[in-house]
């Protein structure tokens, strides 16, 4: 027995108790554990006849049976890596799903009184301003500030995770403004900006008829946007009372992007095009988090990404849904602070790698 044929038995063997052990942690379907034993099993079994494996590659054109067995292992690794990637990616789904809930069902118990007496007294006050907080405490107070002082009494933050001062400042800015109606949904651990965005999504969506709101403003609290805009997106709404969402562009007639790097120029304009090509929408801007929608828009979009990932899902929505979209200017201020805080440029191919991902072999 030659050394290359104890490799392929010592191989073979251990692919029959790797899909046992898969098989029996649930981790792998019935389909793929029969598939991968009886690929282990026919390792095993040409393992003893070369000559006979040999005979069989060459029917299919391949010169040795070693080579054979290299490509579909290869093959069945990368399938078995996929299956094992679906359901890493359903078990953080469902880790997620949890400390949301958690998060919301703290929130509402916190607000509830709140909201069944609160009236509605201005006409600002049909608008829900939604915010991710991570760790901006840098930016966080003044942000707040500038939003109840435009008009906005009602607002809704999800705490992800911060592991500075965050959290105490949005109970000291809840205690200072006992005129506003402060939701404040904490994540016990970091989850991602996907996933601070789903648990104030479904916050909405489970409490939608106690909030009497008609729109949700996204809206990040790291000093690269300017609240002011959001007359530009009242206008819009005027002049398209139709719309279900409007989006944020720096990239349109109006908009601005001070400070922007050349590299992240570059990154959205590939961007751009790779949207239209996966999702059939033609966005200008489409990471841009600064979004107006409609209540009943907000009830249809169901975020799975924890990552950044989310803002295509909402791209495929607008697709899947024939949602009628309007394009606002808005102004982006990049800074020091907001370019180390945000997403890196190197985030970007990892971002785009999940995007295939999710799209071709995700389910």
């Amino acid at each position: 027995m030659t050394f290359l044929q104890i490799i392929f038995i010592v191989a073979s063997l251990v692919f029959i108790l790797f899909s046992i052990d898969l098989r029996k942690r649930k981790k792998i379907s019935f389909l793929s554990f029969v598939i991968i034993l009886l690929w282990a099993v026919f390792i095993l079994v040409s393992s003893f006849n070369i000559q006979l494996l040999n005979s069989f590659s060459q029917k299919l054109g391949i010169a040795r049976g070693a080579e054979l067995i290299v490509y579909c292992t290869v093959i069945f690794l990368g399938l078995v890596y996929m299956n094992l990637m679906n359901n890493s990616q359903k078990d953080q789904w469902e880790l997620s799903r949890l400390i949301s809930q958690l998060a919301i069902n703290e929130a509402f118990q916190q607000v509830k009184s709140q909201l069944e007496t609160r009236k509605n007294t201005t006409e600002k006050d049909s608008f829900l301003v939604h915010m991710r907080v991570y760790n901006e405490a840098k930016t966080l107070e003044e942000c707040i500030e500038s939003v109840i002082k435009n008009g906005f009494k009602k607002l809704i933050f999800v705490n992800d995770g911060s592991r500075d001062m965050s959290l105490s400042i949005l109970e000291q800015q809840q205690a200072k403004h006992p005129d506003c109606l402060f939701i404040i949904c904490s994540h016990t651990i970091n989850r991602g900006g996907g996933a601070a965005n789903k648990t104030g999504f479904t916050f909405i969506q489970q409490h939608a008829d106690k909030l009497n709101i008609t729109h949700i403003i996204t809206f990040d609290p790291d000093g690269q946007m300017d609240i002011r805009d959001t007359e530009t997106f009242f206008n819009a709404m005027k002049a398209h009372p139709k719309a279900d969402i409007f989006l944020g562009s720096r990239f349109v007639k109006g908009g601005k992007s001070e400070n922007i790097p050349a590299m992240r120029k570059v990154i959205l304009s590939i961007s751009r095009r790779v949207t239209r090509l996966f999702y059939g929408v033609k966005i200008s801007d489409p990471h841009n988090g600064y979004r107006m929608y409609t209540l009943e828009t907000m009830k249809q979009i169901h975020l799975t990404s924890d990552g950044m990932h989310y803002a295509n899902e909402i791209n495929e929505y607008i697709k899947q849904l024939e949602l009628q979209y309007v394009e606002v200017p808005v102004h982006i201020k990049y800074t020091d602070y907001s370019l180390w805080k945000g997403q890196k440029n190197s985030n970007s191919i990892k971002l785009w790698m999940e995007m295939i991902y999710k799209k071709f072999f995700f389910k």
